[in-house]
């Protein structure tokens, strides 16, 4: 019968994953929810499918919650992109007490809106996300509100 990995050993994977240097050949954008103290990096927001990675600022090392999140474009336009998706919500840290590794799940809504005719990667970011606990027993209605910048390659 296999064994499975110790939470130590889980978090440090996760945290290598995270954390080493390796060449990203997906164009990246930056997103700071400053209501929130949330900074998120992702995939190119522009192509269909696309991932995220948020991180809560303003807090304790041991306490930063990392919501990892897959996406899909349900619209894309000029001014707007309408999107949603799925997320899971973690804290490698806490594994390194053999306490739990996921928080919980997330199920995202938003729009990414291009408010500026000359400048589109310049984007205020609206998303909907309601939030539920690791044993489904508990959550709340979370809104987060932001900006953000895709640094992309001219198409």
């Amino acid at each position: 019968m296999p064994t499975r990995p110790s939470p130590l050993a889980a978090a440090l994977l996760l945290l290598a994953a995270l954390l080493l240097p390796r060449p990203a050949p997906a164009q990246v954008a930056v997103t700071y929810f400053p209501f929130q103290s949330v900074l998120g990096v992702a995939s190119d927001t522009e192509r269909r499918l696309w991932v995220g990675l948020n991180a809560e600022t303003n807090t304790f090392i041991s306490n930063m919650n990392l919501e990892l999140q897959g996406m899909v474009n349900l619209k894309k336009g000029e001014t707007v992109n309408y999107y949603a998706g799925l997320g899971l919500n973690a804290n490698p840290l806490t594994a390194l007490n053999e306490l739990p590794l996921v928080n919980g799940y997330t199920l995202t809504a938003g729009a990414r809106i291009k408010p500026l005719p000359n400048y589109r990667n310049v984007q205020v970011v609206f998303e909907l996300t309601p939030y539920a606990n690791a044993y489904f027993d508990g959550g709340y209605v979370r809104t987060l509100l932001g900006l953000a910048y895709n640094f992309r390659r001219p198409d």
